[in-house]
């Protein structure tokens, strides 16, 4: 490659990357190249194994949620009239409605608690 074709293939590339440049893009384009970099320094094999074990929990969590949705949803089509308060009150004779009741009750409770450690970490700022 001689010198003339060299200088012709830089002007060929600065021209590309002039809009780039021009729109303040290249930054985020180099801001990218360097996060990759750093997840790739980050990201040994243990990692991985957590991500992928953490990926299999959240898409098991996802189909159980929408299975459970997609269930009662059904159910509730199917009634005619919407329960009554005392046809609500009634569900929690049954042991899985409780069952998930305690669920979501102990979900809400663990809301709390980490909005109740925010709250004071805020506080002491």
């Amino acid at each position: 490659m001689n010198m003339n074709t060299h200088d012709e293939t830089l002007q060929a590339l600065a021209g590309k990357l002039r809009p780039l440049v021009d729109s303040q893009r290249l930054d985020n384009i180099v801001d990218l190249i360097s996060l990759t970099s750093d997840l790739v320094d980050l990201l040994d094999q243990p990692m991985v194994e957590k991500l992928g074990l953490l990926s299999e929990q959240a898409a098991g969590a996802a189909w159980t949620a929408a299975n459970s949705v997609r269930a009662a949803h059904a159910q509730t089509l199917a009634e005619t009239h919407p329960p009554s308060l005392m046809g609500l009150l009634a569900l929690l004779r049954d042991e899985d409605t409780r069952r998930g009741v305690a669920l979501v009750l102990r979900s809400l409770q663990s809301v709390g608690r980490q909005m109740g450690a925010q709250r004071a970490d805020y506080a002491n700022s």
